[in-house]
C-alpha cells in the first residue's frame, strides 16, 4: 500500500451505533465545497475512490447528480477484477449533505442508504456518513469486510485531491 500523506489520517472513525448502521467519520483539510467537489465530480473521484494501492484504477465513474439520478463507480484491483457500486441520489444540498443509495454488484438485494454530511470547522470540513443497511447481518457482513481499512486509504487519497484542489 502506498503511504499516505494525508494530514488528518488519525481522524477516521468508525463505529456501528445501532443494529442496522455504520457511522464513519473524518476530518479534511480543505474547505467544505472542495471536498465535496472531489467526493461528486467524476474526474476526481477517480483518483481516489476504491484507489487501494499500486494497480488499482477507476476505469469507469457515471454521476448524475440530482435527485432522481444515478451514480455507478467501477475500481479494478491490481489483479484485475472489477468491483462495482452504484445507486440512486436522494436528496442534494450542496456542499452541506447528499442521500443516497448503494449497491454493491454482487448483492443487490442489500441496498444501503447513505447520509453523507460536509461540516465547516475552521477552513476545514468534517464530513459524517451514516450508512444505514437493510439488516444487521448486512451491516455485520460490511463490518467484517475490510471496508474500514479501504475506506481509511480512499479518504486519505480524498484528502489528497481535495486539497490539490486549493488554488486551483
Amino acid at each position: 500500500m502506498p503511504v499516505s500523506h494525508a494530514g488528518n489520517s488519525a481522524t477516521f472513525r468508525v463505529s456501528a451505533p445501532s443494529e442496522r448502521v455504520i457511522s464513519m467519520t473524518r476530518l479534511f483539510d480543505a474547505p467544505r465545497h472542495l471536498v465535496f467537489d472531489a467526493m461528486h465530480k467524476p474526474e476526481h473521484i477517480k483518483e481516489w475512490w476504491g484507489r487501494l494501492g499500486e494497480g488499482y484504477s477507476v476505469p469507469e465513474c457515471d454521476v448524475d447528480l440530482r435527485p432522481g439520478g444515478k451514480w455507478r463507480f467501477v475500481s479494478r484491483t491490481a489483479k484485475g477484477q472489477l468491483v462495482v457500486f452504484y445507486g440512486a441520489y436522494r436528496e442534494i444540498t450542496p456542499p452541506e449533505r447528499v442521500v443516497y443509495t448503494e449497491i454493491f454488484e454482487p448483492f443487490p438485494d442489500a441496498e444501503s442508504v447513505i447520509e453523507a454530511v460536509y461540516a465547516e470547522e475552521g477552513g476545514k470540513t468534517r464530513l459524517t456518513l451514516t450508512c444505514t443497511y437493510p439488516s444487521q447481518a448486512v451491516r455485520d457482513m460490511v463490518l467484517s469486510s475490510g471496508m474500514e481499512k479501504g475506506a481509511a486509504i480512499s479518504y486519505d487519497r480524498l484528502e489528497e485531491v481535495a486539497m490539490g484542489l486549493v488554488g486551483a
